[in-house]
């Protein structure tokens, strides 16, 4: 499966709240989870404001900080401009309204407040680290990734600036340097789920599953029944070919969170490759009760009822994930492939169409819009796509039969025998070309060619044997 990074916030980040731990879960479009952990770090990391606080103050922000750990981000920022009101170098309440605006999404708003803080207090690793945050969410990479080394540079035991600064280095591609950052953040923290499962998650998108799957138990020791963790583990164990293994850790993740539609799908993606049909339409059936709006889990319902013979309800699977996802050429060439099972030629014809017109080297869709044309009779293009197919699979003799047999039918017996000449040069024990050419050879009156080609078609099949009665 490929895997590439798109980030989806599905939580946002608490910062500077005292007794908080909350996170970000960073979504891969291959499934994959990371997380971004902003944890409430010990006083040791703050710089002190440069005057202590006013008491009426300092009671606001600990109002503030009080409301951030209850989510209530709005209200918190109240509280912490109320503080700043009162005192405005406060630099405590500067960084915690930053912090407050980032976690309730509002990281334009939060990215000045919080280099204020910085500017008030050049020592303060939480700024730093939470600036990096900011950044980050604003799609500002290499910005992000500064903050956070700036953030280590004052504190280098800092786990949580460590796993941003990971998270920041997947995102400019830099994957080897993200394991790393990953891994340092495990070794200061062992009980830090978050960057055990983010290394492992990082090793798992270099297809090094089997070097991410002990990263994955650790995390799973500390939090057994962590869905997302679970599903990236068995992401893991299928890469290391334990397919049976990787059912167990899906199973596990669907009981633990049954909700989580993804959680179902992989499940299913484990039984399709498993060959148990039934199980892997079971799963993707109850994925779909979950969000009904996923052309992809579609296509692959589609699948698992084909491979069941049931082609009926394949090609509706494959027709509303196509009337979810029209321009994807996988699934309208599943559909075409579905209606040319079931003989409708030219509803299979429209749907190659619509695929080549998406991917246009796609030569599964070309070999099968290619046999339907030939199988309606529609030769002129049927010789023209096996034609533009064949230089894409040069090596495969049945596209050469095909095509001799497309130009024999065209009345082009010359041009039919060179393609089944063709045919055997790749595939010498081919015992129908064998046959077909002979045919070929006695329409241009070489009858001696022709039964040489016959006694050796029947030699290899001895089902074949010359016609009775040659044409003339």
């Amino acid at each position: 499966m490929t895997r590439r990074f798109l980030w989806k916030t599905t939580m946002a980040a608490c910062k500077g709240a005292s007794d908080s731990r909350c996170k970000v879960n960073l979504v891969l479009s291959g499934g994959l989870v990371l997380f971004l952990l902003c944890v409430s770090s010990p006083r040791s990391l703050w710089a002190q404001s440069a005057t202590p606080p006013s008491p009426q103050a300092l009671e606001l922000n600990k109002r503030g900080e009080e409301l951030l750990a209850k989510k209530a981000y709005s209200a918190a920022a109240g509280q912490f401009r109320k503080a700043l009101g009162i005192q405005p170098d406060y630099e405590d309440a500067v960084r915690n309204l930053g912090a407050a605006l980032d976690a309730a999404g509002k990281d334009e708003e939060a990215v000045p407040d919080l280099q204020r803080a910085i500017k008030l207090a050049p020592d303060d690793a939480i700024a730093h680290n939470d600036l990096g945050h900011a950044l980050f969410h604003e799609g500002k990479y290499e910005g992000s990734l500064a903050s956070y080394r700036k953030a280590i540079a004052v504190h280098d035991n800092y786990p949580e600036a460590y796993n941003g600064m990971g998270a920041a280095l997947l995102k400019l591609r830099r994957t080897d340097e993200a394991i790393a950052a990953f891994e340092k953040a495990a070794t200061l923290d062992p009980k830090n789920v978050d960057a055990l499962n983010n290394a492992g998650a990082a090793l798992l998108e270099l297809q090094r599953g089997a070097e991410a799957i002990p990263y994955f138990e650790k995390a799973l020791q500390l939090k057994p029944d962590a869905h997302d963790i679970l599903e990236n583990y068995g992401d893991a164990l299928q890469q290391a070919g334990r397919n049976e293994e990787a059912i167990a850790a899906y199973q596990h993740a669907t009981r633990s969170y049954p909700n989580d539609a993804s959680a179902w799908v992989r499940l299913g993606h484990s039984f399709y490759a498993a060959k148990r049909y039934g199980e892997a339409e079971t799963s993707f059936h109850k994925s779909l009760h979950l969000n009904a709006d996923q052309p992809d889990v579609l296509f692959m319902l589609g699948a698992a009822y084909h491979e069941q013979g049931r082609i009926k309800e394949a090609v509706q699977a494959y027709e509303k994930g196509v009337a979810l996802k029209p321009d994807d050429p996988d699934g309208l060439y599943n559909l075409a492939h579905a209606y040319q099972s079931e003989k409708e030629c030219g509803k299979a014809i429209t749907s190659y169409q619509k695929a080549l017109a998406v991917r246009r080297n796609f030569p599964q869709a070309m070999v099968g819009l290619a046999a339907c044309q030939l199988a309606t009779n529609q030769l002129d293009d049927a010789i023209a796509t096996y034609r533009s197919v064949i230089p894409l699979q040069p090596e495969d003799p049945a596209l050469q039969f095909n095509l001799g047999t497309a130009l024999f039918n065209k009345g082009d017996f010359r041009g039919a025998a060179a393609s089944y000449r063709e045919a055997i040069r790749l595939n010498p024990d081919f015992a129908h070309a064998h046959y077909n050419l002979a045919m070929s050879l006695l329409r241009l009156d070489d009858s001696k060619s022709a039964q040489a080609e016959f006694g050796e078609a029947h030699r290899l099949d001895s089902s074949l044997s010359p016609p009775i009665r040659t044409p003339n």
